[in-house]
């Protein structure tokens, strides 16, 4: 039974916040929360960067600015869920971090079926995340700025975690 409702749980997930992200003239659905994420973080970076032109010392200063906070607070509400809170936040100068924080602690068997399920979107999603970390080269002076993705249980122990170039 809580293999069925986490297998539910991340489908729930993925379809719902999906549903928030904008259309886009790839025809492959997004099957996971940080990919919707993804697209929109990267539609207000452009809309940013065209109407300062000033490039950034860092990923962090970068995300510091009025008009990419505004976008991030957006991004947020815009994906509130009773299941699961996000952050966006950068770490160190060259990494943009999409961090999800399921609000229920699963149990050992809850989350390797979660894991096994976000592992799979996290894969079949890459080439988004890898989109946005060459998109941040534009916006910022850092040589190989980097996209992680990091999903976290209840008790703040990280389920999953990857990191895009």
């Amino acid at each position: 039974m809580k293999r069925i409702i986490c297998v539910l749980l991340v489908a729930l997930l993925c379809v719902g916040l999906a549903a928030c992200s904008p259309k886009q003239d790839n025809t492959e659905p997004a099957s996971d929360p940080a990919s919707s994420t993804a697209s929109q973080t990267d539609a207000a970076q452009a809309s940013s960067v065209s109407s300062s032109g000033k490039r950034y010392a860092t990923v962090k200063e970068y995300l510091d600015t009025p008009e990419v906070q505004s976008q991030i607070n957006s991004t947020i509400e815009s994906n509130k869920s009773d299941d699961m809170e996000m952050s966006i936040y950068a770490e160190g100068d060259d990494t943009l971090v999409y961090d999800y924080l399921f609000t229920q602690t699963y149990d050992e068997n809850g989350v390797a079926e979660l894991k096994s399920g976000l592992d799979k979107a996290l894969e079949e999603k890459g080439s988004t995340f890898t989109s946005v970390a060459g998109t941040l080269k534009t916006y910022v002076d850092v040589e190989n700025p980097k996209v992680k993705v990091v999903y976290r249980n209840g008790d703040n122990a990280i389920i999953t975690e990857k990191t895009f170039e």
